[in-house]
């Protein structure tokens, strides 16, 4: 079987792991989600580890590790072999954050600390996905970014979508 690239938001590792104000069910589709990319999907990372370090700052080191630390240090052991990984090459960039972030208007606020796994999409040639589980502002990008070819996936869409329209409304 091909591998498909996908690129993978550190909150999904979080949820996996239930540390997130998510549901259960959410946690368990998430842990669904990472065991699927370990077994179907090539995971695109930057050159610059910006990515892989901000899963290891972010999943717990100590107590019980839960999947989302796993799925991190399966990246970690296999980052080099087996199609595992695709890497990108992320450019610095001034106002954007990255040369590869679309200049777009819809995305001008978009999270600085985020851009990195955009820019990792839009880098890689085949257009990978986002797995994106528990920030619901992506919600209200996706339109933006499905604009400029970066696609999402949602393990999590009704719970996401419902915050999003708490915070901002449903037409929003």
């Amino acid at each position: 079987m091909k591998r498909r690239p996908i690129v993978v938001d550190t909150n999904v590792l979080l949820a996996a792991d239930g540390r997130s104000d998510y549901s259960r069910k959410c946690a368990a589709m998430c842990a669904k989600k990472l065991i699927q990319i370990q077994a179907q999907h090539t995971v695109v990372l930057d050159r610059g580890h910006e990515i892989l370090n901000e899963y290891g700052n972010k999943v717990p080191h100590a107590r019980q590790p839960g999947l989302g630390y796993y799925f991190w240090k399966w990246l970690i052991n296999t980052k080099a072999g087996d199609g595992h990984c695709a890497w990108v090459d992320l450019t610095l960039h001034a106002e954007r954050g990255y040369v590869e972030f679309p200049d777009h208007e819809g995305l001008k606020d978009f999270d600085v600390s985020d851009r990195k796994f955009v820019a990792a999409a839009a880098a890689h040639p085949s257009g990978p996905k986002i797995v994106q589980a528990a920030d619901s502002k992506w919600w209200g990008w996706r339109d933006s970014l499905a604009e400029c070819g970066i696609h999402l996936d949602f393990p999590c869409e009704v719970e996401l979508k419902k915050k999003w329209e708490d915070k901002f409304g449903p037409n929003v």
